[in-house]
Parts: C-alpha cells; sequence; structure tokens
C-alpha cells in the first residue's frame, strides 16, 4: 500500500501493544482485508505464486501500515474452491478464481458460485505451443548474437537492476526484458519468477485498455464520436458532455481522489468496496468542464471499459475480446484481464503478463500499432496517445506517460532530458515499467515490487540507451 498519513499513524498507534487491532478504523480494516485478500488470490491463481511470496514482497513490513497490520492478517487459501480469505480485525475479504478472468472480490450482491463460472475456455489452451513458434509471436528466440550493441553492457545494465541495497529497502525486481528492433536482447528473472509467469501490471492496464479501444475503433464496434452510454447519467445531465478522448486524456471535469493513503479515497472505494467499479466514478460530481484540467482518475478507465463492453451482444463474447483481439495476435498467450464482480473489466489495474507479453505490447506501439503486416490498432491511434494533453505539463497523452517539454523553452524541463524526446512508457504502482523509445527501437519492462519508489528506473534506461548506441 501507498504512504501513510499521520492521521492515519495516530489512529494505528494502538496496535503496537494490542493483541487484536480493536483500535483500528472499519475503514481502513476493510480496505487493508480486501486488498490482501485480492492480491494474494491474483498471485496464488493467476501468477502461481505462494502465500509466502506475497507476504515477503507485496505485505512486507517495509513501512507503518504494513509492519503494524501485517501481525494481525489472517489468511485462508483454499486450493480446491480457489479462493482467499483474509480477515482484519472486524473485516473479513473473499477473493476467488474464474475459470478465464482471473480473480474478483466476492461482494455480498454477487454469489461466489457466479463468480466461479464466469468466463469461457482458456483460449491459451487452445493455442499452439509457444515455443515452437518464433519471436515475437513465440517464445523461440534465436540464438544468433545480435548486431550493433553492447551485449555486455546490456547484461551489466540488467543485473544492475536485480541488486538488492544491503542497508535500504528491497526494491524486488522480478522480471527485466529489453527488446531492440523488434529482438530480445536482454532479459532476467530473480529466483522464483520465470518468463512464463504473468504478473501484475497494475496501472500499466490502462494503456492495455488503450489498445483493446483501440481495436475495437479499428473494427467499427464504437467510436471516438461516441455518445458515452451511461445509465447513471440523466439526458439533460452536464457530464453527457464528456466524450471518449476526455476520458483517454484524464480530463473529463469530474471530482476523482486518487490518494492511495486515505481508506475513503475514491480509489481505494472503488477497487477494494465496491461491485461496479465504473459506477463510482460515473456517481462523481462535475468540477470543470471536460478537456480543461488533468486529473489521474483509475475510475476513468473503468468507465470507458463499461462502454466498451456495451458494444457487445453478450457478456461472453465482451469476456473473449482481449484474447481473441489482442493478446493472440500479438503472442500474449498468457495474459489476463480481470474483471469487477459486476463483470466490467478492471482496466485500470488488474492486468496480468509475462514480462515478455508487456514488451509485445510496447513493441505494439512502438510500431504505430502495427503487428507484424496487420493494422490492429486505428490510424493515428498511437501518434495521438503520445501527444500530451495540455493540462498535463508535457507528462501524459491518452493513457500512455510521456517526457516532453512542458513549456517549450521555459524554466520547466524533461524529467530524462538525455533519452529521446519520443520516449513514452506504462508505469504501474510498485515499479512496473514499459518503456518504448521508438527512434532507437528500444522496448525496455521492468516488473518488481518496490514500496516508495525505490527503483532506479533513469539508471536503468540510461544504461541500456547506451549500450544499444555504441
Amino acid at each position: 500500500m501507498p504512504r501513510l498519513t499521520q492521521a492515519l499513524v495516530t489512529s494505528l498507534l494502538p496496535l503496537c501493544t494490542a493483541q487484536e487491532p480493536t483500535a483500528l478504523s472499519r475503514d481502513l480494516a476493510e480496505v487493508a482485508a480486501a486488498y490482501a485478500a485480492k492480491v494474494t488470490a491474483s498471485a496464488i491463481f493467476v501468477s502461481g505464486r505462494t502465500l509466502d511470496s506475497v507476504r515477503a514482497e507485496e505485505l512486507a513490513p517495509t513501512r507503518p501500515l504494513e509492519a503494524l497490520i501485517r501481525p494481525f492478517l489472517r489468511f485462508e487459501v483454499d486450493q480446491e474452491g480457489a479462493s482467499v480469505t483474509c480477515r482484519l480485525a472486524n473485516a473479513c475479504a473473499v477473493a476467488t478464481a474464474t475459470r478465464n478472468l482471473g480473480c474478483t472480490l466476492v461482494r455480498p450482491d454477487t454469489p461466489i458460485a457466479t463468480l466461479r463460472q464466469r468466463g469461457g475456455a482458456r483460449l491459451a489452451d487452445l493455442q499452439p505451443d509457444p515455443s515452437t513458434i518464433d519471436w515475437p509471436l513465440g517464445d523461440r528466440v534465436a540464438n544468433a548474437e545480435p548486431l550493433g550493441i553492447d551485449q555486455k553492457a546490456v547484461q551489466r545494465a540488467i543485473d544492475a537492476a536485480f541488486l538488492e541495497s544491503p542497508t535500504g529497502t528491497k526494491i524486488h525486481t522480478r522480471a527485466i526484458v529489453v527488446l531492440h528492433r523488434g529482438l530480445l536482447v536482454g532479459e532476467h528473472y530473480a529466483a522464483g519468477y520465470h518468463a512464463a509467469m504473468p504478473l501484475a501490471g497494475w496501472s500499466m492496464t490502462k494503456t492495455l485498455t488503450h489498445a483493446l479501444l483501440g481495436v475495437a475503433v479499428q473494427r467499427g464496434r464504437l467510436t471516438e464520436a461516441i455518445e458515452l452510454p451511461i445509465k447513471e447519467w440523466a439526458v439533460d445531465d452536464e457530464r453527457r458532455h464528456i466524450g471518449l478522448r476526455d476520458l483517454l486524456t484524464m480530463s473529463g471535469g469530474l471530482q476523482w481522489n486518487e490518494d492511495y493513503a486515505d481508506p475513503k479515497s475514491d480509489a481505494l472505494r472503488m477497487l477494494f468496496g465496491s461491485s461496479d467499479h465504473a459506477g463510482v466514478y460515473a456517481a462523481q460530481p462535475r468540477q470543470q468542464a471536460p478537456g480543461q484540467s488533468f486529473v489521474y482518475a483509475s475510475g476513468a478507465t473503468n468507465l470507458l471499459c463499461r462502454v466498451m463492453r456495451t458494444a457487445f451482444a453478450s457478456d461472453l463474447e465482451y469476456w473473449a475480446f482481449p484474447h481473441h483481439s489482442l493478446f493472440a495476435p500479438l503472442g500474449m498467450r498468457r495474459a489476463v484481464l480481470e474483471t469487477d464482480p459486476s463483470g466490467t473489466f478492471v482496466g485500470s489495474s488488474y492486468g496480468f503478463a509475462t514480462a515478455r507479453d508487456w514488451a509485445r505490447l510496447g513493441l505494439l506501439y512502438q510500431n504505430d500499432g502495427v503487428n507484424g503486416s496487420t493494422r490492429v490498432l486505428p490510424p493515428g491511434w498511437v501518434a495521438s496517445a503520445t501527444t500530451s494533453q495540455p493540462a498535463s505539463n508535457g507528462r501524459y497523452g491518452r493513457h500512455l506517460w510521456l517526457d516532453q517539454d512542458p513549456d517549450g523553452d521555459g524554466p520547466k524541463t524533461r524529467e530524462w532530458p538525455e533519452l529521446p524526446v519520443d520516449l513514452f512508457y506504462m508505469s504501474g504502482h510498485e515499479g512496473q515499467y514499459c518503456v518504448v523509445m521508438p527512434s532507437e527501437q528500444l522496448v525496455i519492462v521492468r516488473l518488481g515490487c518496490t514500496k516508495n519508489g525505490g527503483f532506479d528506473l533513469r539508471g536503468l534506461l540510461g544504461a541500456v540507451h547506451a549500450a544499444v548506441r555504441k
């Protein structure tokens, strides 16, 4: 969980001596239990990890909140029923696996049996063995030495990204993949992780959602000019002026609190306390006209996922859409996009894919939405995504982070002025990154579990960039 506010620290101090956390606020206990249940279930039933692994990384006592709460978390892992129950004080949360859509929290209004039956056949099982297919559509990688790069320097950069400080917070790098000119030129995994393991992308999933919307537009299911079919908004509601592009640029103008240190924030209330995540954002009041301000809101992405759901004749067709239309064509056979309890994709946060799969998505964007000889995303879809939203100061386009000059020749500067200006990237909670430098034909993926922003992303990018420019 993100940083702890002083108010929460004060409220948690009685836990230092209590046998049970009776002083814990119900809001915080419910959020913590739901977070622990959901993260653990997905780690076990999607990634194939263990409870001990989650305790050592996601729930590591590296900050006051985890240190105080962790001793009181109680887990029950039901392997046969594919569910995880977590209890904390007077709060209890259950997350269960579905047939083909990862895991979801169980809510009072959605029977667990219904959730477990959600989804269709596992499409990855119906596809050819990826080890028999050449990269990038498969996992068979040529042993030929890549030309024009310092291979040893690439490996040194990757090795450095796994080094732990003897005194600092653990960075828990799990995977690094480096592509140059579409070729896999560097790759490494931490002990307990491997190339076939789907791992959480957290907010990198927003770019995955952007890609799915692009496929839907390319195939005529949606248009950018569509009037959003939001059931919560009356015909004369001012919020009906919000368009698809406003949600993609995080400029919808609705009030939103993305603060993960506040147990009552909109983001936590949505992810860990609601059945219909899109509905949480749709219910927010209007603060400004669309397009006027940049307010990062995971709820906006989940509303887009519900809009996309309306473009399909059935939920089975909607749930199969990512696999049929994006994952399989790109070779992302192990990718999973989870749903909220209502059945809408949680496109803000709950995408799982191998490090190679995240790199495949980056490669699609490097190549302007073209996969091999097939156009997957509409012409201009990537170009608009890599054009900054004016109010974001050069930081954000359409569900992609940018590193552009915020004010021309003014006093503000780019975050990484030593790297190409066309660089863009996906970024997720606890240090998930997929960085693309189109002019260098370079894609770098880093997955891990790093608290407090402790991973040296700049060092990794700079070292790899230098190695391919020898």
